[in-house]
């Protein structure tokens, strides 16, 4: 009797270690599969945060576009603009989760960006812009659905440039109206001058033509007092007479001048006259409202 006791109680603490023992592999097992689910929730709730403003350089966004591409999510940037400063005016931005939903994300201004904020979440992700200063069009799509604000936007961007286009092209013809008017000026200008060369060449075609000038000479002898008072005389008639570089030898004859004449209507003419050495040869000077007229006798 005393043995059947004994081998009752070596079966009950038998029984007592093995069901001690299996407890105990539950809660290790039950432990491991709470810290698997709490790491996997860590994972999937963990947050990425990349901003783009308007000093992001290209070399930032490709930096972005990896750090997207490592967490499994499509990322692409486009029609990046920068302004003088250096500062992002226009960009286009495509992105894409991991349960295949896209979207693009799209602004175009004169001035600079507001931040754009792209957040990842596990398998999302998502756009915005900080601030209301500057229009930006977005569009959420899943592949094919393209948005009115998308299709706004691009629109807006082919206006401005024909607008642009047109702005250059009326410059343009203004610039060649204005070449082709100071052109007719210059040309009408030889014309007279032309004119002017011709009927001293032939005095005989002088009553036939409105050229009423009276020729005055000027000699190697002529004094600085003559030079003077052929001036005032034209200054009276409201012709410009100026002359300068006078030079004269040992015997006081002119071996050079410079003379410059204006009709103060359209007509103008300046020569030089010598070589600084040997007197000058006698030269001729007529002018009226048509014409300036200087030659020498040589």
């Amino acid at each position: 009797m005393e043995a059947n006791i004994k081998r009752a109680l070596q079966k009950l603490s038998f029984f007592s270690v093995l069901l001690i023992f299996t407890f105990s592999l539950l809660s290790y097992g039950q432990k491991n599969v709470n810290t698997a689910t709490l790491e996997k929730n860590s994972v999937k709730e963990k947050q990425i945060t990349a901003v783009i403003t308007k000093k992001t350089t290209l070399e930032e966004l490709q930096k972005i576009k990896k750090q997207m591409k490592d967490e499994g999510l499509g990322f692409e940037y486009s029609g990046v603009v920068y302004n003088e400063d250096n500062e992002i005016t226009s960009i286009t931005i495509g992105y894409k989760d991991a349960n295949n939903n896209s979207g693009k994300y799209s602004v175009s201004s004169e001035k600079p960006i507001n931040d754009i904020i792209i957040v990842s979440e596990g398998s999302r992700i998502s756009v915005k812009s900080a601030g209301s200063s500057n229009q930006a069009f977005i569009s959420q799509q899943n592949g094919r659905k393209v948005s009115d604000d998308n299709e706004k936007s691009y629109n807006d961007r082919r206006k401005a440039m024909k607008e642009r286009s047109d702005k250059m092209e009326k410059e343009m013809e203004e610039h060649m109206k204005a070449m082709k008017e100071r052109q007719a000026k210059m040309e009408k200008r030889m014309q007279k001058r032309s004119d002017s060369i011709r009927i001293l060449n032939h005095p005989q075609v002088e009553s036939a033509t409105s050229f009423n000038a009276i020729s005055q000479s000027i000699t190697k002898n002529t004094t600085d007092s003559e030079l003077l008072k052929l001036q005032n005389s034209y200054a009276m008639e409201n012709i410009s007479f100026y002359y300068k570089n006078l030079e004269r030898n040992d015997k006081n004859e002119i071996t050079h001048i410079s003379i410059f004449i204006d009709n103060q209507n359209g007509s103008v003419s300046s020569s030089s006259f010598g070589n600084g050495k040997e007197a000058i040869k006698d030269i001729t000077v007529a002018v009226d409202k048509q014409h300036t007229i200087m030659k020498s006798s040589e």
